[in-house]
Order: structure tokens, then C-alpha cells, then sequence
């Protein structure tokens, strides 16, 4: 049985050993906020782009889904055995890993994926995969690469609808992990701008916008950072010493929300720890 909901967090896998950490992390993520795991696999068939004609015989077909297999039972055991208590559910579907883990993040409560720096035929889940799932999935989605537990979540904060998101998720993620979190701000200061002035407003902006977290989330210990520069390097900066960056994606037409912003870009290509990309509002 299946269970993708709302509920659910759902890791992309494939035999990678980022991966197989990715999966660990979500299992994690899924045992403290005491939700189910799903594990997903996209099993590449031989000959899937060919024409009808060209197929492979459907000897090959089985061996790639008995492989799928063999490896989702390797994972599922290796989950179970570090979190007994978790529901575990899995699913194989054939074709490309990112139109599957987009198909299941409609449901999800939030996707996981490994960040890979490279491609390779024998690793579905690269990067390229990351980026098409993260510009696409309709669900937070975290870009997953090593990062300490006991560091604080820091999240990106504009004002924005989105922004609105990522804070809670922020907010969500520290509760759970029992950290801290660092709320950052950073804005272009103009020519001949009152520096001393767009300091105040967009101070403001950052204290308005966390207005009613810290009573929702009273054991959350909360570090505000609202600066002029560049939310990319002041991003990049914090991540070094975070649990996860959050921050939302944005889009101003239907076209352009399929591409991600630069700062969710820069990040997950550059950030040494997770990245939690919010696309909803």
C-alpha cells in the first residue's frame, strides 16, 4: 500500500549514497513530526526514449524493475531499522524521477530530494533532477545536502506572500528539531536614500512579518537580521552554520513561476546545508 496525503513526506532515492542520507534525513524529519514516510523510485526503462520498434526485450524491462525493487527492500530495511516506530510506505513507478516526485508532491506534505554536484547515467536522482523538482513540485520541497542538527534554521524573509510561508515552515522545523531560528532581511539601498530611514521601514517590515510566530511557537528563540545587501550572500553566509535555509520562490506571471528566483537558485546550487524551497502561498 501507498499513502501519499497531506500528511506524508516523500524522498526521491536511488542507489547514490547521497540518496540513502537524504532518505535517513527525511526519516528523520517524518519521525519527529510524526507523519509517514513515503519512499519513491523512478526506475529508468531500457529503451524508455526509443520508438516502440527499438524497445529492448521485456527481459531487460524485468530485470530494471526486479533492481528497483531489490533496492527499495535495501532501503525500507535500513529506515525501519533506525526508526522502528515510523510508518513506511513505498512506491516504483517507471520513467523519470522528477515527473514522478512532481506527480506526488501534489499530494505531499513536503518532498525530499539529494542534491548531487553531478550527472550520471547511473544516478537518476542528480542534479538536474533537484532543480526540475524544485522549480515544479507544488509542495515545499528540500534540496538536501549534509547540515548540523543542533544549528538553528534560518529563513529568508521579504514581506511577500510566500515569505509568509517560509516562515512557518521555519517556525515549523525549528519546533521540531528544538533549535533556534535566524529571520533575515536584506534589502538594495538606493542613491540617495535615507539610509537611516529604509533601515527603520524595513526593520519594521521584518518584525510585522514575524508578529505572532514567537507566541505560536513560545520554545523558538528568535535572532533578527535586517541589513542592505545582497540576500544571497547574506543567505550563503548563515548557511554555513544552519540546520536549513527556507525561502520562498516567486514568480510574477504563470510563465515566470516556473522558474526559480535567484536567491532559491543561488542557494540550492551553493548552500552547504538543506535548502526548503516554498513555491505556494
Amino acid at each position: 500500500m501507498t499513502l501519499v496525503d497531506s500528511t506524508a513526506v516523500v524522498v526521491g532515492v536511488d542507489s547514490s549514497q547521497t540518496a540513502m542520507r537524504a532518505t535517513l534525513w527525511a526519516a528523520e524529519v517524518a519521525s519527529r513530526m510524526n507523519a509517514p514516510l513515503v519512499i519513491a523510485h523512478g526506475v529508468m526503462i531500457p529503451g524508455w526514449y526509443l520508438s516502440e520498434a527499438s524497445l529492448l526485450a521485456s527481459s531487460s524491462i524485468a530485470e530494471a524493475q526486479d533492481a528497483a525493487e531489490r533496492l527499495m527492500a535495501r532501503v525500507r530495511a535500513d529506515v525501519a531499522d533506525n526508526y522502528p516506530d515510523l510508518e513506511i510506505h513505498t512506491v516504483i513507478k517507471p520513467g523519470p524521477a522528477d515527473s514522478m516526485l512532481i506527480a506526488l508532491s501534489h499530494k505531499a506534505r513536503l518532498l525530499v530530494v539529494g542534491a548531487h554536484r553531478t550527472a550520471s547515467l547511473q544516478s537518476l536522482m542528480v542534479g538536474s533532477t533537484a532543480a526540475l523538482v524544485a522549480n515544479h513540485a507544488t509542495c515545499p520541497v528540500v534540496i538536501w545536502r549534509p547540515g548540523e542538527v543542533r544549528k538553528p534554521v534560518v529563513v529568508g524573509v521579504d514581506g511577500s506572500p510566500l515569505s509568509e510561508v517560509a516562515i512557518e515552515h521555519a517556525f515549523e522545523f525549528a519546533n521540531w528539531f528544538g533549535t533556534g531560528l535566524v529571520a533575515v532581511h536584506a534589502w538594495s539601498q538606493g542613491r540617495g536614500w535615507d539610509e537611516e530611514w529604509v533601515g527603520q521601514e524595513n526593520k519594521a517590515l521584518l518584525s510585522e512579518s514575524l508578529a505572532g510566530w514567537s507566541e505560536k511557537y513560545p520554545d523558538v528563540h528568535v535572532k533578527s537580521v535586517s541589513t542592505a545587501g545582497d540576500p544571497r550572500d547574506l543567505l550563503s553566509e548563515l548557511a554555513v552554520d544552519a540546520l536549513l535555509v527556507v525561502v520562498g520562490s516567486h514568480g510574477r506571471s504563470r510563465a515566470a513561476a516556473l522558474i526559480l528566483g535567484s536567491v532559491s537558485e543561488h542557494l540550492i546550487k551553493n548552500a552547504p546545508c538543506p535548502v526548503m524551497v516554498c513555491r505556494n502561498a
